[in-house]
């Protein structure tokens, strides 16, 4: 310590000289806020501080600082904020009231009491965040979803549509709300988020026929509210999804989305004390939704955020997999999965968390794909759906594990065909179509075709063909869920065909143009009744209904494919993801239709050069 000196410090050293008026540290224009106990935020005591020489303030707490806490509320104070069902909006929002009146008694009395402006007395002490510990986690899972409030004897189609007796917010820490308009507000993000964001995240879960059966009352979303209840980056994460939601469809402003965002960080930094903290479900759920965010939020030519949450999702799922050896939220890391596959095929994503979990051996198996979860952990297998949906659920898992493997392949295949190209434009002498080694295309071919020939085995040794025919009279879950895997199954196929690496159709003729037919009928067919029943939640069907609008040659079917994205792109989308997936068909179709008019083919159009040409990042082709 002998080498730290204090001489000429102005705060440390007391025969340094006041700073001036005119030194670098004082505000240009003087001190116009008022006196320093009266602030309300960090930055105008920043703002106060600079306009005046170094000094010290003294900062007092007392018990009224901690009163606003969970453990050290009163009696008074968590009755009011925890009403009983019938008690309505009014009982929440005058303990609301009460807690404004007396944060403003307080404040006043700082100024009364003290009557120096460098001493300011805490009104509300504001570092302490609670989060799910560990502890809480191994004694809380694999809980029931009839455990839900709002159980009672409706479908969770109705659950989610109503707006609940018991007030919305009334779970959550009165703490985060402030302000009457911010409560109404935090109100209608809450419903919009179990009615409209839940929905696009569970899709194929999302209803029940069987309303007799009490696990078929959980509304779905109070997996997200219960932790929000007590973690307060994952509330700001849900209202920040949801504001976002509602601004995309003109019902809100954007400016609220980036707000509850940008109050997520640093809540959610100031929590992570630990590796433990990492793996908390609270962490876990907040990143989740913040990669939905930035993946609803992404704009032509803008940041790639998503990845970097993507990243640190992995990070906690293989913490939490470390730690805790069963996951509590086993179709969070399937939906997770999901994303990351489709951004592996729009060519925007590496594929390393998909490529991760695989290799580990992670991908959660059919029986955990589907909320509700059961008492045993599994997913809830209603009496209608004994017969054939767990067989329905091992089919999609084994078609979404053979279109990993293509995708990771077509990642393989573009990262040689960018090389090979670039060693073309750096050889002037040469005069070949590739600089491929003859041995290295026989094994791609190869590779190729064996992840096809898996795709077709697969689809004849199941079945599938007699069950594709009988969707129609499937329970609605397992309609929706042969609807998602017969869909994945054939956009994979026309994918192997037409998009595994740049200028493939030219190079093998684009594909069998009979096959990719069928195929492309199948998928438009599915997409015809899924909109027409008016299911525009069912996002899942958004890229195969691209890539048969891509790989089509009938022009009609390109326009019914158009026709039937901008039918789910007018209703309530999350982000802005199906209005750029019709956007690029859009281009695709006039490239390819004036090849055939220049040329007589359009083999040598490319969606995926197409995107990065307009700057687009294709992440998710339906959020």
């Amino acid at each position: 310590m002998q080498a730290v000196s204090t001489a000429g410090n102005a705060v440390w050293d007391p025969t340094s000289p006041s700073l001036t008026a005119s030194s670098p540290n004082s505000s240009i224009g003087g001190d116009t806020l008022p006196p320093f106990a009266c602030l309300t935020s960090d930055l105008e005591r920043e703002m106060k501080a600079e306009a005046y020489s170094p000094g010290t303030y003294h900062v007092i707490v007392n018990p009224e600082s901690f009163s606003s806490l969970p453990e050290y509320s009163d009696t008074t104070d968590n009755t009011s904020m925890s009403s009983s069902p019938g008690s309505g909006k009014d009982d929440t929002t005058n303990a609301g009231s009460r807690k404004r009146g007396r944060k403003h008694n307080r404040d006043n009395s700082s100024l009364t009491e003290t009557g120096d402006p460098n001493v300011v007395i805490l009104s509300k002490f504001e570092d302490s965040i609670p989060i799910s510990s560990p502890g809480h986690w191994r004694t809380n899972m694999r809980q029931s979803p009839s455990r839900s409030s709002t159980s009672g004897s409706k479908s969770s189609a109705e659950l989610v549509d109503e707006v609940p007796v018991q007030d919305p917010v009334e779970s959550f820490d009165q703490s985060y709300i402030d302000t009457t308009e911010q409560y109404v507000e935090d109100t209608r993000l809450l419903l919009h988020f179990r009615r409209v964001v839940w929905s696009h995240l569970v899709q194929t879960a999302s209803r029940c026929e069987s309303p007799v059966y009490d696990v078929c009352n959980a509304p779905g979303s109070d997996i997200f509210e219960q932790e929000a209840a007590t973690f307060r980056p994952l509330f700001h994460a849900m209202m920040a999804v949801s504001a976002l939601s509602l601004s995309h469809q003109g019902k809100g402003q954007s400016i609220a989305a980036l707000q509850h965002y940008q109050q997520t960080l640093p809540f959610l930094q100031t929590s992570m004390r630990s590796h433990q903290d990492l793996s908390s479900d609270g962490v876990f759920l907040t990143h989740f939704l913040l990669l939905i965010y930035e993946i609803a939020a992404a704009e032509p030519g803008g940041s790639n955020l998503w990845s970097h949450h993507l990243e640190r999702l992995l990070r906690i799922i293989l913490m939490r997999n470390e730690i805790f050896k069963t996951e509590k939220f086993p179709f969070i890391i399937w939906w997770v999965c999901s994303i990351d596959l489709y951004a592996l095929f729009s060519g925007t994503g590496t594929g390393e968390f998909i490529a991760t979990v695989l290799k580990n051996d992670m991908i959660p198996s059919p029986g955990y794909h589907l909320y509700p979860l059961g008492q045993d952990g599994t997913s809830v297998i209603y009496p209608e759906e004994m017969d054939i949906l767990p067989t329905i659920l091992q089919l999609n898992h084994d078609i979404f594990v053979l279109a990993v493997r293509l995708g990771l392949l077509a990642s393989e295949f573009r990262t040689q065909s960018a090389y090979a190209n670039g060693a073309l434009i750096n050889n002037a002498n040469s005069s070949g179509s590739h600089v491929f080694p003859p041995q290295m295309l026989d094994d791609r071919e190869k590779r190729l075709f064996e992840i096809q020939q898996a795709l077709r085995h697969l689809w004849e040794t199941s079945n599938l063909a007699i069950l594709e025919q009988q969707m129609d009279l499937l329970p609605s879950r397992s309609k929706e869920m042969l609807q998602h895997a017969t869909t994945l199954f054939h956009a994979s196929l026309i994918y192997s065909y037409t998009s595994m690496w740049s200028s493939q159709s030219i190079e093998t003729g684009g594909g069998p143009a009979l096959e990719i037919s069928q195929r492309t009928t199948a998928i438009l067919h599915v997409a015809s009744s899924i909109v027409h029943a008016g299911r525009f939640d069912l996002r899942f069907i958004v890229f195969p209904l691209f890539m048969a609008g891509v790989a089509s040659s009938s022009s009609s079917q390109k326009m019914l494919a158009l026709d039937l994205l901008s039918g789910i792109e007018g209703n309530e989308s999350v982000g802005r993801n199906v209005t750029t997936t019709r956007h690029v068909l859009q281009i695709v179709f006039q490239r390819q239709t004036e090849g055939y008019m220049r040329k007589g083919h359009a083999l040598d159009v490319d969606w995926m050069e197409i995107m990065i040409e307009q700057g687009l990042q294709m992440v998710n082709f339906g959020l």
